[in-house]
């Protein structure tokens, strides 16, 4: 791989993982992650093939609480240098990888918000002095730091030798490159389903039926359907707007409205 690959590379995993934690750019979901790494590396078209797949997997992951969620940016990086780059791994490699780098993420993550405590002291006694500048600065540093967190990984990944890697992934049975393989297909149907139950609405399944029925006997690619749908979307939504009182009725109770009505009583 070139020099200015390699720069690329770490470039990209370096933001990946400050915006694991910053959640500004959304630049650590697998489809951006493993896209931009694929331009860097000059297979693009297998790094969105992989992160399309890899946002289906991940599509549930989410810190709840005080309970850090397996790591999306560094599996995402990970699998997408092992795809894309020299290695040239097969997607079902990619995907077996980044299971494992999902769980090793975590533990760096909690790892580093564990030791993060001493900068969260002097982030205090900044705000008590009223020094923005070294406030800034600490948040800065701490932010580096988990871009550390993927790029040191990355980094140490890009020195294996291509070879050996062939080999650790020639030495995985085919019962766990299929077994993932069917998994990934099982995971990618439950998150449409996720999405369909959080979007279910009883004018919007006639939409989704005729969108099925128009697939399946015209025989067009997703990439047209998908602008159909754009467009039969913009019209709809010009309609409604256009003339709020036709609008459909969902038939559901807004429980805000009750509340006020209830305050207005008192």
């Amino acid at each position: 791989m070139a020099l200015s690959a390699w720069i690329l590379t770490l470039i990209v995993a370096f933001f990946v993982g400050c915006d694991g934690i910053l959640d500004e750019w959304q630049l650590f979901q697998p489809l951006v992650a493993c896209t931009l790494i694929g331009i860097a590396t000059g297979n693009m078209s297998a790094g969105i093939l992989l992160g399309a797949t890899l946002q289906m997997i991940t599509i549930g992951w989410m810190n709840v609480g005080a309970v850090v969620a397996p790591d999306v940016s560094l599996p995402a990086v990970i699998s997408a240098l092992l795809v894309c780059g020299p290695a040239a791994l097969s997607m079902k490699h990619g995907i077996a990888v980044a299971i494992p780098f999902a769980v090793v993420g975590q533990i760096l993550n909690v790892f580093i918000r564990k030791r993060m405590g001493w900068l969260i002291h002097r982030a205090d006694r900044a705000a008590d002095d009223g020094d923005l500048r070294r406030m800034n600065r600490i948040h800065l540093v701490s932010l580096g730091i988990q871009g550390m967190r993927v790029i040191i990984p990355t980094l140490l990944v890009m020195l294996i030798s291509p070879r050996y890697i062939h080999q650790l992934a020639s030495a995985v049975p085919n019962v766990v490159t299929t077994g993932i393989d069917i998994s990934v297909g099982m995971v990618a149907a439950v998150g449409f389903a996720i999405i369909i139950n959080m979007m279910a609405d009883k004018a919007l399944w006639w939409w989704l039926i005729g969108g099925f029925v128009l697939a399946v006997v015209t025989g067009l690619n997703i990439f047209v359907l998908t602008i159909i749908g754009l467009v039969l979307t913009a019209v709809y939504i010009w309609f409604s707007n256009r003339h709020p009182d036709s609008s459909h009725d969902s038939g559901d109770v807004d429980e805000l409205d009750d509340f006020d009505r209830d305050l207005d009583d008192l």
